[in-house]
């Protein structure tokens, strides 16, 4: 897999793989029945979804809209 060029596209798609990884990693936790598995699944799971969710936002916030171009 390899990430796109462009750099509007290149965010949105580390957004969805840390979005992945997240709720991967708490699914993983969700079937393990042991002690550290709710540490781990506020922890990383928790993290990696926030960065998903702020990354998307910030990807979304900061495009730049076209300049116009004059046809002088």
């Amino acid at each position: 897999m390899s990430l796109s060029a462009n750099p509007l596209e290149r965010r949105l798609q580390l957004a969805g793989i840390l979005l992945i990884l997240g709720l991967l990693t708490e699914a993983i936790c969700l079937f393990r029945a042991r002690p550290l598995s709710f540490l781990a699944f506020i922890i990383i799971g928790g993290t990696f979804l926030f960065l998903g969710l702020l990354v998307y936002l910030l990807s979304l916030v900061s495009i730049k809209p076209p300049s116009p171009k004059s046809d002088v």
